[in-house]
């Protein structure tokens, strides 16, 4: 069994599955350079009020109240992930016929038209007729209105899933009927050729398949004898089924400019949602997120959010989009939305039964965005060395919470220990023979009975922060304490850097 799915008008499905408000209202997407813009995609109330395809949008707009709007590529895209994903949900095996990703096949009408291999799924859906009414409400529920067709042949499974908005169901012994009732227009090929037919006075595919093989052939050739085998349902085809990319991402284009943050945060919502859900249907969770507006005559306007830990927590991520807007707002109209998301697998971690997950992962990352619009965003996080030999040479790394145990101290023999001073502690060192015998420090003289070094560093001559210093290792007396000197060379001063304990 095969069964077909077929989105007619596509971008104004995957516009109304974004504004269900307008899922009752006439609504025309035209395309092109304006003033020479034309219709490419329209419903059924539009069709009803006089609007057609390839019209201009002065004749369309002229002759009816429907709603216009410019067609939108990525929100296309982003709509056929969608349905392939649905799809994907019900067999591994699916073939984009036409979809956005080959430019609708170069139809005359933009419809989405899948193929799927629904052999064996008996024991998961039922029966194939039921397996047809579950594909076609979860579509439904996604927002898209579509035909589903189910027989025996591939082909004509297609033909089916076109003439109808629902469910059509044929198997081997009413096939042949049902096929012959659809009209010859359903058939996908060339304009003269249905020309022909219609001139011989063939409005049925029942009407041509009764025609005498022999005779169409010779006068239609090997494409004639292929439109009768369609019309039989006896038409074969081999079914390539692709591997979907899975990419999270979201797209909904504004008929007017938004300017309010709060406004921006109610069309997120649901787009967070779409694509937790997605998500949560491949056992993941989000990794990150990256906003991405489009504005009114300005470049468009990029934020990204990054928890500590993966989350599939819709309002955590809203919350830190919040922040993020409200810390870079944007600087003009709001035209397009588009949210993209990185999966990744859920972090998990082994403790105790009755032992809570601490830090709790959604509270952590609402305070370090807290902080960051405080501090500042280079300013919170994890320090991480860098590899140099200059003092206190770190950075401040994203922070990552360590899921694993405490450090056995067993594995690590105790050690000496420096505690540094920040900002080291100005001194004054007497030198005698190229050795420090005396410093002067927090006002008390110290007599210094030891010192190893000089270790001399150097670097960063090509950056503008060039160092050039030695380091010593004193032990002074009243009291005895050990600790770390600094010269600088070209400032020749000394500061003591820490303490030993």
């Amino acid at each position: 069994m095969f069964t077909s799915i077929h989105i007619a008008e596509f971008p104004v499905a995957a516009w109304r599955r974004n504004a269900p408000e307008l899922r009752a209202s006439p609504c025309v997407v035209v395309d092109g350079v304006p003033p020479q813009e034309k219709v490419v995609s329209l419903c059924k109330q539009a069709r009803s009020a006089g609007v057609a395809h390839g019209m201009s949008r002065v004749q369309a707009e002229a002759g009816s109240a429907a709603t216009f709007r410019v067609r939108q590529s990525e929100e296309e895209q982003s709509a056929f992930a969608v349905v392939f994903e649905t799809a994907e949900r019900f067999t591994p095996r699916v073939e984009a016929i036409a979809s956005p990703q080959n430019e609708y096949a170069e139809a005359h009408q933009l419809a989405v038209v899948l193929l799927l291999d629904s052999s064996g799924i008996g024991t998961l859906f039922g029966t194939a007729e039921q397996y047809a009414r579950r594909l076609h409400m979860e579509l439904r529920a996604a927002g898209f209105p579509a035909g589903i067709g189910t027989a025996p042949n591939a082909e004509a499974s297609l033909l089916l899933a076109r003439s109808t908005d629902g469910v059509a169901f044929a198997n081997r012994d009413s096939l042949r009927g049902k096929l012959a009732r659809l009209p010859v227009s359903l058939l996908q090929c060339e304009d003269r050729m249905l020309a022909v037919l219609r001139r011989w006075g063939i409005r049925t595919l029942g009407e041509l398949a009764a025609l005498p093989e022999t005779a169409l052939t010779s006068r239609l050739g090997q494409p004639g004898r292929r439109l009768q085998q369609l019309a039989r349902g006896e038409a074969d085809h081999l079914l390539v089924p692709q591997e979907g990319a899975f990419t999270l991402s979201e797209t909904v284009a504004l008929d007017t400019p938004m300017e309010l943050l709060d406004s921006l945060l109610f069309v997120l919502s649901p787009m967070l949602e779409n694509l937790l859900r997605r998500a949560v249907e491949h056992a993941y969770a989000l990794r990150s997120v990256r906003l991405t507006l489009q504005l009114e005559r300005m470049q468009p306007h990029s934020v990204a959010v990054r928890p500590a830990t993966p989350t599939q927590n819709r309002e955590v991520l809203l919350k830190l989009l919040n922040l993020e807007l409200q810390a870079r707002p944007p600087q003009s109209g709001i035209v397009c939305v588009t949210l993209d998301a990185e999966p990744t697998q859920p972090q998990t971690a082994q403790r105790g039964l009755f032992q809570a997950q601490f830090p709790e992962p959604d509270k952590l990352e609402l305070l370090l965005a807290r902080l960051r619009s405080i501090a500042g965003e280079d300013n919170v996080g994890s320090p991480q060395l860098q590899n140099r030999h200059g003092d206190d040479a770190f950075t401040i790394a994203f922070f990552q919470p360590s899921l694993h145990a405490g450090i056995d101290q067993e594995a690590f023999p105790l050690r000496l220990a420096v505690r540094m001073f920040r900002p080291p502690q100005p001194a004054r060192v007497t030198c005698w023979g190229n050795q420090p015998r005396a410093m002067f420090w927090q006002g008390v003289r110290l007599a210094i009975t030891s010192a190893a070094g000089p270790w001399h560093s150097s670097g960063s001559w090509w950056d503008g922060e060039a160092w050039d210093h030695d380091f010593w290792d004193v032990v002074t007396t009243n009291p005895v304490q050990v600790l770390r000197l600094r010269q600088d060379h070209a400032s020749s001063t000394w500061t003591v850097l820490g303490l030993y304990d």
